[in-house]
């Protein structure tokens, strides 16, 4: 697939303005911003699914796990389920933000395991 005149935008960067033969679902996505499942964003953060968020398509990824659906422990339930994560949402943010700082804390210690480095 090519891409269509792609002009330069400031700081040399490009904007793609049209591509052949690639669809928005083709390519890794937050579940919220799915093409081809609807998503509900509820007003607070529940343990269980809203109005069949859950569904997911195989390029859709957690947003606070940063992996597919189906690597995410807590899809369709947990404190609260993430299957009802969206970037609109300052809690879901904060969630996103503390979900990273344990994996990073995780990749450190598997890296350093006795804390020498």
């Amino acid at each position: 697939s090519s891409a269509a005149a792609a002009p330069s935008l400031a700081g040399g960067d490009v904007q793609i303005s049209a591509a052949s033969g690639l669809l928005p679902e083709h390519l890794p996505h937050q579940r919220a911003l799915c093409p081809l499942h609807p998503f509900h964003a509820a007003e607070r953060p529940v343990a269980a699914p809203v109005e069949g968020n859950e569904a997911a398509c195989p390029n859709c990824y957690c947003l606070i796990c940063d992996a597919r659906v189906s690597e995410c422990r807590h899809w369709r339930g947990g404190d609260p389920a993430h299957c009802n994560a969206h970037g609109d949402s300052a809690f879901w943010r904060q969630k996103r933000v503390n979900a990273k700082r344990q994996r990073t804390r995780a990749a450190r210690a598997a890296r350093d395991p006795l804390g020498l480095g």
